[in-house]
C-alpha cells in the first residue's frame, strides 16, 4: 500500500508500453510489468481496468513459457481472480481448473502452490454456489499448507478462513467458528492488528458469530473491521463497502435500524460506483437496503 502513489504515476507509462511493445527481447519483462500493474489495480478495487492487463499478461506468458509452465499457472490464477471480482465466475472456473492441473503436474500434489490453487478453485466453486464441491478442495488445501509451512504462517490463516467460509455456506456454523477464530489469531500475529487481512478475518468471525445467534459479540468486531479497512484502503474501496454492509446488517439484526440505514446507503453508493449498477453485488446491496427500509417502516407503523 505504501507504493500505491508510485504505481498510480507509473500506470499510464505501463499502458503506453503495453500498446507499443512488440519486441521479443522485452516481451517477457512486459508480462511481469502488466501482471504487477493488474495486481495494483485489483488491490485498488479496479477490476475492470485490471482485466485487459491480466489478459495480455497471460497471452504473453503462455507464448513465452508455454501452456504448462508453473508461471503460466500463476498468471491463469491472477486472471481468474480478476474475472471473479467482476462476477464472471463461469469464465474464472476453467482458468482455476487449468491452473491447478498445471501446478499439480509440475510441482506435485503436496506443494504449497498446489494448495493455493486448490483454495482458489474452492472459492470459485463457492461463488458458483457449488459448496459441496468446494469442501474437499478447501480441506485438502488446508492439510497441505499446515504440513508445508509453520502452523502460524499467514498462508495457513488464508486456508483456515476459506474452509470456515465453506462450512458457513453449508450451514455448519459450529465447525466454522474455531477455524475463523484461529485464522484471526494467526493473521493478527503475522500481519498486525491494522492490516486489511486482519479486518477480513474480523469480519468473517463476526459473520460466524451472527450466524450462531451472537450478534452482540459480532458488533465490536464489525466496527473494528470497518475502521481498519477504511484507514488502510480508503473510504471508497469495495472492501470498505463490504465492511459497511456487514456492520449495517448487524445493526439491523440488533433492531438498531436507524444506525444501519446510513451505512447501507453508503455501501450501496460505493459498490455501484466501483462495480456498476448491474453487478450482482450491487443487487445484494439494494436488497439489504430495502430490508432496512422495511424494518423502519414496520417500526413506524407499530409506533403510530
Amino acid at each position: 500500500m505504501q507504493s500505491w502513489p508510485e504505481w498510480q504515476e507509473l500506470l499510464p507509462h505501463v499502458e503506453a508500453v503495453n500498446a507499443h511493445c512488440r519486441g521479443t527481447e522485452t516481451i517477457s519483462h512486459l508480462a511481469v510489468l502488466l501482471g504487477q500493474a493488474a495486481f495494483y489495480l485489483m488491490a485498488r478495487g479496479q477490476a475492470a481496468q485490471a482485466l485487459p492487463l491480466a489478459e495480455r499478461a497471460l497471452a504473453i506468458t503462455e507464448e513465452a513459457l508455454g501452456p504448462d509452465h508453473p508461471t503460466t499457472a500463476i498468471i491463469l490464477g491472477n486472471l481468474a481472480t480478476t474475472y471473479s471480482a467482476l462476477a464472471r465466475y463461469t469464465e474464472a472456473l476453467p482458468l482455476e481448473e487449468r491452473a491447478l492441473a498445471i501446478t499439480e503436474e509440475a510441482l506435485g500434489p503436496d506443494h504449497p502452490n498446489t494448495a493455493r490453487c486448490l483454495g482458489n478453485l474452492a472459492s470459485t466453486y463457492g461463488d458458483l454456489g457449488r459448496h459441496a464441491d468446494a469442501l474437499p478442495l478447501a480441506e485438502r488445501a488446508l492439510a497441505i499448507t499446515e504440513e508445508a509451512v509453520e502452523p502460524d504462517h499467514s498462508d495457513t490463516a488464508i486456508r483456515l478462513g476459506n474452509l470456515a467460509s465453506t462450512y458457513m455456506a453449508l450451514g455448519r456454523h459450529t465447525e466454522a467458528l474455531p477455524l475463523a477464530e484461529r485464522a484471526l489469531a494467526i493473521t493478527e500475529e503475522a500481519l498486525g492488528p491494522d492490516h486489511p487481512n486482519t479486518a477480513r478475518c474480523l469480519g468473517n468471525l463476526a459473520g460466524t458469530l451472527s450466524a450462531l445467534g451472537r450478534p452482540s459479540e459480532a458488533l465490536a468486531l464489525e466496527e473494528r473491521a470497518l475502521a481498519i479497512t477504511e484507514e488502510a484502503l480508503g473510504p471508497d474501496h469495495p472492501r470498505t463497502a463490504i465492511r459497511l454492509n456487514n456492520l449495517a446488517g448487524t445493526f439491523n439484526t440488533l433492531g438498531r435500524h436507524t444506525e444501519a440505514l446510513p451505512l447501507a446507503e453508503r455501501a450501496l453508493a460505493i459498490t455501484e460506483a466501483a462495480l456498476g449498477p448491474d453487478h450482482p453485488t450491487t443487487a445484494l446491496r439494494l436488497d439489504n437496503l430495502r430490508a432496512i427500509h422495511a424494518a423502519l417502516e414496520d417500526l413506524t407503523r407499530d409506533g403510530s
